[in-house]
């Protein structure tokens, strides 16, 4: 006897692959990061809770560290300087410089001024950057 095949009136759907999780995107994550630094100081300091950038005064490191050893604040040295680096590694901060003005201490309060030849670094730098 042969053997015939059975025929069906529904369709076979093919079986989806099961789908695996989006890997997340490295400058993303990155950014994230970079946020994250800048929050962790901003709850100390007003002026990196400020929606506008701004130009930071000569020594600010310094002077912050400092203030954390006075009154006992609960921030690493290791955080201002990864929350300070993130800060003044964006194109935003380059952009600030470049149009001059003050700058300003971790209050938001003006202390010094953005010379011209700081104008025209961060101007060549913000250049270099857009050819990226």
């Amino acid at each position: 006897m042969d053997q015939r095949t059975t025929l069906t009136l529904k369709r076979k759907t093919p079986q989806e692959a099961p789908q695996q999780p989006k890997k997340k995107n490295k400058a993303d994550i990155h950014a994230k990061k970079k946020q994250h630094r800048i929050d962790r100081i901003a709850q100390h300091w007003t002026l990196f809770s400020e929606p506008e950038v701004k130009p930071l005064m000569i020594g600010i490191k310094e002077a912050m560290i400092a203030e954390v050893k006075d009154k006992g604040l609960d921030i690493p040295e290791s955080h201002i300087k990864q929350g300070l680096h993130s800060y003044i590694s964006r194109k935003a901060y380059l952009k600030a410089l470049t149009l001059g003005g003050n700058r300003f201490d971790m209050y938001g309060q003006p202390n010094g001024e953005v010379t011209p030849e700081q104008q025209s670094i961060a101007e060549q730098k913000l250049i270099e950057w857009l050819k990226k």
